[in-house]
């Protein structure tokens, strides 16, 4: 069920260009990721974590470990 399997049958089966199936392949993966956004958005506990807004990899596990501990989430590292 992998996007890019079959999106490629139409291409072996000869009726589609490579162009034609990268373009579906793309096409699929933005409503894929659309739908998991969607899914997301109505989980009231998902804490939206941005990377930009931090200076390291470091800060976000410091950020995501002060959130669990909030929420009283038992952790074991």
């Amino acid at each position: 069920k992998a996007i890019g399997y079959k999106e490629f049958a139409g291409y072996f089966s000869g009726d589609m260009t490579l162009e034609q199936t990268k373009e579906l392949i793309k096409r699929n993966t933005r409503r894929y990721a659309k739908r998991q956004l969607t899914w997301f958005r109505r989980e009231r506990d998902v804490i939206w974590v941005e990377k930009p807004e931090f200076d390291s990899e470091e800060d976000i596990l410091l950020f995501m470990l002060e959130k669990c501990r909030e929420k009283q989430m038992p952790l074991k590292i």
